[in-house]
């Protein structure tokens, strides 16, 4: 037989209920010259298993190394059949495009071979979840995720940062949660966002009458119940204002506060009214590292981060700019200068990250047709303290510790009196004197 004389439909065989299989699935079922089912473990298939036309790929399950090699096998199983017989149906539990990896590596096989395949639509454990759980997933807005992905975001801790793409003021709803170790890496994950007494419910064999199970319990207990290949979860959302762990909560609370109901404190800021309490949130921010106090540096962190939120805030209001704006531009900012991480550039050591990120400035001034200003000093901030200038300038990108003499500060700290005792300004004096420096090392 050729290619041209062969037919597969792929059909999802729903939750487990035989009744909820759809009448196109069950029409495809009944008129097959084979049918071919990823597995026989699966609720429902009472009228299949003696089925002369049935096999299965449960074999290879025990026989390959990894589910990639599971996936070609199966994959290779259903394609040489479709080639010998007229029409194969390839059947999978629940819907064909929900989890099923199998399906779009048949599907594309098929196609590149010439043979006509079609794809039939089945009840997927989203229907039956929702339905067992009585709950409507539209308004708030429900996010599908796989519970290997969500324990591969945990695994990668502690550079995990980032990687859980979880909002928890939305409704979550895990797939294929089928073993206690899998099960234990999912709690760890989604306890980066949620807290441990939040509510969760594990479900499982939706809409099979004779199985269905819902465990209402918490996500700390979750991992000391029994899990199997039909359960999933439900981790319900949190309120927008109980989202603690979430930075989109920090940006809600801030915009509130501005509003016309919000605080009257907030309302009256200003971008300069803000300055001041920059550099002192940066300053204890500084404090809290240099006397290694972890739990002040949690809560000086968050103080910074609080005034950005409010700058945004502000220049959102004035229409400036959005805080989207902040993020898209320090996002393409680090990965346009760090081409040896994200890029095909190669730079070992610190030393060669420096002239490789030294480099992108270039090209980036050259791009904006800036020209690098002849005066050192111009680099620096002009509200950086000018001690700080001199010593950036003296030592670059050197560490400097403290003093381990407590005399070493007693010259600088008697000429700095001298100067005031003479109704001179230390600061300035220290910025003739660097620029002149400066301009004499060029010449």
């Amino acid at each position: 037989m050729t290619s041209a004389d062969s037919k597969l439909v792929i059909v999802g065989l729903g939750p487990g209920d035989p009744t909820l299989r759809t009448l196109a699935v069950q029409a495809a079922l009944d008129y097959a010259d084979h049918i071919v089912l990823r597995t026989r473990i699966h609720p429902g298939l009472e009228d299949l298993r003696d089925d002369p036309r049935v096999i299965d790929c449960d074999d290879i399950y025990q026989c390959e190394e990894n589910f990639a090699a599971v996936y070609d096998a199966i994959a290779e199983r259903v394609i040489s059949l479709a080639l010998e017989a007229g029409l194969v149906v390839f059947a999978v539990p629940g819907h064909p495009r929900f989890g099923e990896r199998t399906v779009a590596l048949v599907e594309s096989i098929a196609t590149a071979r010439g043979i006509a395949v079609e794809v039939l639509d089945g009840v997927s454990f989203v229907d039956a979840s929702i339905n067992a759980l009585q709950v409507d997933v539209l308004p708030g807005g429900l996010q599908i995720a796989d519970a290997e992905a969500i324990a591969a975001a945990g695994d990668a801790e502690p550079f995990g940062s980032g990687l859980l793409g979880v909002d928890p003021t939305r409704p979550l709803l895990v797939a294929q949660v089928y073993n206690e170790e899998i099960t234990a890496r999912v709690k760890l994950a989604l306890s980066r966002v949620f807290p441990d007494e939040h509510p969760v419910i594990l479900l499982h064999a939706a809409s099979n009458a004779s199985e269905e199970h819902l465990h209402h319990l918490t996500l700390s207990e979750m991992d000391r119940t029994h899990v199997a290949h039909l359960t999933s979860l439900w981790v319900p959302a949190l309120g927008p204002l109980d989202a603690f762990r979430s930075p989109e909560t920090l940006l809600r609370i801030v915009a509130h506060l501005r509003t016309p109901e919000g605080c009257p404190w907030d309302r009256k800021q200003t971008y300069s009214t803000l300055r001041d309490a920059i550099l002192e949130e940066a300053h204890e921010t500084v404090d809290a590292i240099d006397e290694q106090r972890v739990e002040a540096l949690v809560e000086e962190l968050g103080d910074l981060q609080l005034l950005v939120a409010m700058q945004a805030q502000i220049a959102e209001e004035a229409g400036d700019f959005r805080v989207e704006d902040v993020f898209e531009a320090i996002n393409r900012k680090l990965i346009r200068r760090h081409p040896h991480v994200f890029g095909n550039v190669s730079a070992n050591t610190p030393e060669e990250v420096i002239v490789t990120w030294e480099s992108v400035k270039a090209e980036e001034r050259a791009e904006k047709a800036v020209e690098l200003d002849p005066d050192p000093l111009a680099r620096f901030p002009r509200s950086m303290p000018i001690t700080r200038v001199a010593a950036e300038l003296l030592a670059p990108r050197v560490t400097l510790c403290p003093p381990r003499d407590v005399a070493a500060g007693d010259d600088l700290l008697a000429a700095i009196e001298n100067l005031l005792n003479n109704g001179i300004d230390p600061e300035r004096a220290l910025e003739v004197s660097l620029r002149r420096f400066q301009a004499n090392k060029h010449t």
